[in-house]
């Protein structure tokens, strides 16, 4: 499996007149339904892509020649990808992510099934650190994750942030936490990379999400910190109200109970003469 594993990678970043050699000879009218006989695992995983369902003829080429089989892709990676999920445009969009306007989409996400959402070959936040984290070393080759590497002269162009050592703060400032803390705009989750950036186009600098808070647009930057503002205040408001019950119930209790003050004796009545 590990053999067909770095095999499909290699395939997938191949220009189609490049087709890489399949290890056994396949007939001329060999029905590619039977490809999971072997790669089922390209099937399997908690987010399996959709076009799997397509069949393996609807990306790959498959070419028998005699004893050699040859596979390929129908056109390049990218282009593939974008018959199916349509592009943003810079002049329409803004800022573009730069793997997504070069159509490297297959080094983040990959194009068969993963154990992450949007089959990502990562947990989002490593996804995005494995680029965009400084590294004490960059040799010739940089490793990413999954068997996707970069250049060591690629890698360095690319913009980094510094965080502490548990990779949960630091970024954009000191104390901002970017990972294991409370979305306030998503009940219930958790903030992540994707919390505050956009994945492929935004209309901001350095792709920071546009949200709708309470029926207006802002940057996520000020809904987020407007909703943390307002939750505490909120909860504020509740200690408060709870301190202030408390003080009434015990004020009401201290009616009923008798006083405990010393009484004065009664004055004794004027004795008639």
């Amino acid at each position: 499996m590990i053999c067909f594993f770095f095999y499909a990678l290699w395939v997938w970043a191949l220009p189609p007149q490049q087709a890489a050699e399949h290890p056994v000879a396949l007939a001329a009218d060999f029905d590619a339904a039977q490809c999971s006989e072997c790669h089922a695992e390209k099937q399997q995983g908690k987010h399996v892509h959709s076009a799997i369902a397509m069949g393996c003829t609807a990306c790959h080429t498959v070419e028998t020649k005699g004893e050699t089989t040859r596979i390929g892709l129908t056109m390049p990676a990218g282009e593939i990808c974008l018959t199916c999920h349509e592009q943003a445009k810079a002049e329409k969009d803004g800022m573009l992510h730069r793997p997504y306007e070069q159509k490297r989409c297959v080094v983040c996400h990959d194009p068969h099934s993963s154990e992450f959402t949007a089959q990502t070959r990562a947990p989002m936040n490593a996804l995005c650190l494995a680029c965009h984290k400084e590294r004490a070393e960059v040799g010739e080759s940089v490793e990413l994750f999954a068997g996707q590497k970069l250049s060591g002269e690629e890698f360095n162009q690319i913009p980094k942030i510094g965080l502490d050592a548990t990779l949960k703060f630091g970024h954009p400032m000191g104390s901002h936490k970017v990972a294991d803390a409370p979305n306030p705009l998503q009940a219930g989750e958790k903030i992540s990379c994707l919390t505050c950036h956009e994945n492929h186009a935004a209309a901001r600098e350095k792709l920071i999400r546009t949200t709708e808070y309470k029926g207006k647009k802002m940057d996520v930057c000020d809904a987020c910190h407007l909703a943390n503002d307002e939750a505490n205040m909120a909860e504020a408001q509740k200690r408060a109200d709870e301190l202030e019950a408390q003080r009434q119930k015990e004020e009401q209790m201290r009616s009923k109970q008798p006083s405990t003050m010393p009484q004065k004796p009664p004055r004794p009545k004027d004795k008639k003469p």
